[in-house]
């Protein structure tokens, strides 16, 4: 073997997003830390909600088992309120001023429309909860080589990569993707958390950001770029069988909340599996090629090994809408989420102990499950 081969390989645990539903993730990563308390994972990247995950990893001072338990503890914490504002009052002032908005025609003198929902409870809950500047002692310490967090901007509509941590970042061929060194902050996971239109942008340096999910096609990347030789990601989407597949999830014409469980399902579930797909084309081509080809061309092979969820995390959403607060419950009623076989819609707002509680465990009993593959990927 060359030295470069014999060099050990670098972990990278990629976060994906998927609002509430990333409470999944928190379960398979606590059954990862039980099962292997002193895991050295150097490269952590996420985006959307993951981003929020991540931030809580990279920058807690301990060992992965105590991470992911104070994670956990977090996760099942929380509440709708402490994510967006859910009274009466906060919700109608968001849609008022949508159609306010839409009436105005452009008008300067008429409101401007910024979001659906007020997330600032989401920013004090992250500002008690996660200590970013343990981010640069663990970098400091050897524990972490980069943490990366996608982000897109607004006013250039380009997807950005904020990294922290001094390793060489390879570059990417496309104009639409560019990397900033930062120090990160909740500022950078608020604003890759952002679902565009549903929740406020937010500023940070001189541009205004939104949810990384939106225009990252290639959510391997990143982890990659940093140098990720193995990569260990957790989907929230269950993988249905081909009868599953062909049952209609609604009938009639589509209700709002269907349409839109579609939407968020395309952007935070679908690139996920595309740019998996696309990775083990490249690793299948890379494994034929001459190595000096290969590292003429800037390829290597990257192991990828997907924890996905057992069960439909959107059906199951179903089962817990009861427990969403009455205004909001009666704005997602509104929208049709009652009139189809699947919740998807629901599933990324619900943040609601009692189902956040049913995906954690859940994600800790697949992973469970899985742990032989888990466990060997992780060796």
């Amino acid at each position: 073997m060359t030295p470069q081969e014999a060099a050990p390989s670098k972990l990278g645990f990629m976060l994906s997003g998927g609002g509430a539903r990333a409470a999944y993730q928190t379960g398979v990563l606590c059954h990862i830390g039980e099962r292997l308390p002193d895991l050295r994972v150097p490269i952590l990247t996420g985006v959307s909600a993951g981003a929020i995950n991540l931030g809580f990893l990279a920058s807690y001072r301990g060992s992965l088992r105590e991470a992911t338990r104070a994670l956990r503890r977090r996760w099942l914490s929380l509440t709708t309120e402490e994510v967006f504002r859910t009274n009466p009052g906060s919700l109608m002032k968001g849609g008022l001023r949508v159609g306010a908005s839409l009436i105005s025609g452009g008008s300067a003198i008429g409101p401007s429309f910024r979001s659906l929902v007020d997330t600032s409870p989401l920013g004090d809950f992250l500002d008690r909860s996660v200590a970013m500047e343990g981010i640069q002692e663990r970098l400091d310490a050897g524990e972490l080589d980069a943490v990366g967090l996608t982000a897109v901007s607004y006013q250039t509509g380009r997807a950005v990569l904020f990294v922290q941590g001094d390793v060489p970042v390879r570059k990417s061929p496309s104009t639409h993707h560019r990397v900033v060194r930062a120090q990160l902050t909740v500022d950078h996971i608020m604003a890759s958390a952002a679902i565009p239109l549903l929740f406020p942008a937010t500023k940070v340096g001189q541009q205004y950001y939104g949810d990384g999910s939106f225009r990252s096609t290639a959510p391997f990347g990143p982890a990659i770029r940093l140098g990720a030789d193995r990569i260990f990601a957790i989907s929230a989407r269950y993988r249905r069988s081909t009868v599953e597949a062909r049952e209609p999830d609604s009938v009639g014409y589509p209700p709002p909340a269907r349409v839109l469980g579609l939407l968020l399902n395309s952007v935070f579930l679908d690139t996920l599996d595309w740019d998996a797909a696309a990775l083990r084309r490249i690793n299948y081509l890379v494994n034929r090629l001459p190595a000096t080809t290969s590292e003429a061309e800037g390829l290597r092979h990257v192991d990828l090994l997907i924890q996905r969820p057992s069960k439909d995390i959107g059906k199951l959403a179903g089962e817990f809408e009861f427990k969403l607060p009455r205004a909001l419950r009666f704005l997602v009623r509104s929208l049709g989420s009652a009139k189809g076989r699947n919740a998807d819609f629901l599933s990324y707002l619900l943040f609601e102990s009692e189902y956040i509680r049913a995906l954690v465990e859940l994600g800790e009993a697949d992973a469970e499950a899985n742990w032989d593959r888990i466990a060997e990927f992780m060796a």
